[in-house]
C-alpha cells in the first residue's frame, strides 16, 4: 500500500511538470528538448520619416500616427526672407524648390508634425500640379493660396486635386472660422506678397476642414544612424540653375565644416540644411493664354514636370554621392546609382556562375538594388530641369586627401549605411 502511494505521488509531480507548467512543457514534448524559444525581435524605434530623428531627438512619436502637412511658399524677391523658413525650433523638415512660371521658383515646406510649427509661415502662394503630385509621395495634406487652372492644353492644380483626390486646405475657398490665415502687410510690398498662415491653427483647420487624419504607408526615406560622408568626393559648394529661364537667379550652398551644415543666403537669411539634394527632371513649358491674374499680359507659360525621375546628387557631410530617383505609386525611392551598380555586377556573376536561365539572372540583377541613406537631419530638394538648361556645378568636386577618406569606400552599400532589398521601384 505504501509503494502504492509513492508511485502515485510520482505520477502526479510528472503530470504537473508536463501539463501544469508552461516553463517545463519544452522537456516533456517530444519536439526538440535542447532548444529554447526565441526572444521576440526588438520592435523598430519611431522616428521622424523626414528628417530620421528619434524621441530622444525631439521627435515626438505621437506625429506618426498623423499626416505630413505641405504648405505652398513663395519665392520672388519681395517674399523674402520667408517666414518661418528659418525658425529655430520648428523650421520645415523638408524644402521643395522648383520652377513655376517666369522664370523663378517656389518651394513646398513639408512639416512631419503639424503640432510643432512656426508662429507664422508664408508668403503663401497657389498650388501648381508638380507640387501637388510630388506632395502625394508623403500622404500630405495640402495647404495654400489659391490655385492655377485647366484651360486649353493647360491641366491645371484645380484638375490634379480633382481627380487625385488630395485633401488640400485652399484659403481661397476654406471658412477660415479657425483663424488659420491672415496677411502681415508690415514689410510695404503689394499684397500678393502678405499672404500667411499661423502654425498653431493648423491642427483646428485640419479638423475643420474634416480631411483624414491617419496616414497612410507614405514615403519613409532612409537615414543612417549617424552623420557620414556620403563618398570621398568632397563638395564644399555648390551652385545649382534650375533651367536656362531660371538663369538670372541660381542657387548657391556652402559647407561649413564647423556645424556641419550647407548654409544659403539665397532667401535673405542664413537657411541651414544637413543634406542637399538635387533631382533633375524632364520639364515642359505650357503657355494658358487669355491668362488675368496679377501683372498679366494675356498668358502665362508654366513649367510642368514629369515626374519621371532620373538622376540626382546627394549632398552631405561636405561630400557628394551619385543617386538615381523614381516615383512609383506615390512612393519615393533613391537608389545608390554607384552601389547598386556593384551590386548587379555581382549579381549578375554569382548567378551566372550557378548556372541560372537568362531570366533567372535578369530577375538577380533587378532585384539588386541599393537605396541611398540621408544623413539624420533637414533637407532641400533642388528640383532642376535636365533637358531645358539645368546645370549643377560643384566645387571642388575631387576625392578627399587620403587621410581624410580612410574608412569611407564611396560605394554607399550596406557597410556606408546604404540598404540592399529585392523590393524595386519598377
Amino acid at each position: 500500500m505504501k509503494n502504492t502511494k509513492i508511485l502515485a505521488v510520482l505520477v502526479l509531480v510528472l503530470a504537473l511538470a508536463c501539463g501544469g507548467g508552461a516553463f517545463l512543457m519544452t522537456s516533456c514534448s517530444g519536439g526538440d528538448e535542447s532548444k529554447e524559444a526565441a526572444p521576440a525581435p526588438e520592435p523598430e524605434p519611431i522616428t521622424n520619416p523626414l528628417t530620421g530623428a528619434t524621441a530622444e531627438q525631439g521627435y515626438d512619436e505621437n506625429a506618426a500616427n498623423q499626416r505630413i502637412v505641405a504648405v505652398v511658399v513663395e519665392n520672388s524677391p519681395d517674399a523674402r526672407p520667408q517666414w518661418g523658413m528659418d525658425d529655430e525650433n520648428y523650421s520645415p523638415d523638408i524644402i521643395l524648390e522648383g520652377e513655376v512660371e517666369g522664370g523663378i521658383t517656389r518651394t513646398l515646406w513639408f512639416f512631419s508634425d503639424y503640432n510643432k510649427m512656426p508662429e507664422q509661415v508664408g508668403p503663401l502662394r497657389s498650388a501648381r500640379p508638380p507640387f501637388i503630385r510630388f506632395s502625394e509621395c508623403f500622404d500630405s495634406i495640402f495647404v495654400h493660396w489659391g490655385m492655377s487652372h485647366s484651360k486649353g492644353m493647360y491641366v491645371g492644380a484645380s484638375t490634379v486635386f480633382k481627380d487625385d483626390d488630395v485633401d488640400h486646405i485652399n484659403q481661397m475657398s476654406f471658412s477660415n472660422d479657425c483663424g488659420l490665415f491672415d496677411r502681415d502687410s508690415s514689410r510695404g510690398v503689394s499684397m500678393e506678397h502678405t499672404g500667411i498662415l499661423y502654425g498653431e491653427k493648423i491642427p483646428a483647420a485640419i479638423e475643420e476642414y474634416g480631411c483624414r487624419t491617419e496616414p497612410k504607408i507614405p514615403t519613409k526615406l532612409g537615414f543612417n544612424e549617424t552623420a557620414q560622408p556620403m563618398s570621398d568626393i568632397m563638395a564644399d559648394e555648390i551652385e545649382l540653375t534650375f533651367s536656362e529661364r531660371t538663369a538670372w537667379e541660381t542657387k548657391t550652398w556652402t559647407y561649413d565644416e564647423e556645424d556641419q551644415q550647407y548654409h544659403t543666403d539665397a532667401f535673405n537669411n542664413d537657411l541651414k540644411r544637413d543634406n542637399l539634394l538635387v533631382l533633375f527632371d524632364d520639364t515642359e513649358y505650357i503657355t494658358k493664354d487669355n491668362y488675368e491674374g496679377p501683372g498679366s499680359t494675356g498668358s502665362v507659360t508654366y513649367c510642368d514636370y514629369a515626374l519621371g525621375g532620373g538622376e540626382g546628387k546627394l549632398f552631405s557631410q561636405g561630400t557628394v554621392k551619385n543617386i538615381e530617383w523614381k516615383i512609383n505609386k506615390h512612393k519615393l525611392y533613391l537608389i545608390d546609382a554607384d552601389a547598386t551598380e556593384a551590386a548587379q555586377q555581382k549579381a549578375e556573376a554569382e548567378a551566372t556562375e550557378a548556372g541560372k536561365t537568362e531570366e533567372e539572372i535578369q530577375a538577380a540583377v533587378r532585384s539588386a538594388v541599393v537605396y541611398a541613406n540621408l544623413n539624420p537631419g533637414k533637407t532641400w530638394i533642388g528640383w532642376a530641369s535636365d533637358n531645358n538648361g539645368g546645370e549643377l556645378e560643384i566645387s571642388p568636386n575631387e576625392p578627399k586627401p587620403a587621410e581624410d577618406a580612410e574608412g569611407t569606400d564611396g560605394e554607399g552599400g550596406a557597410e556606408d549605411g546604404g540598404e540592399t532589398t529585392e523590393e524595386t521601384a519598377e
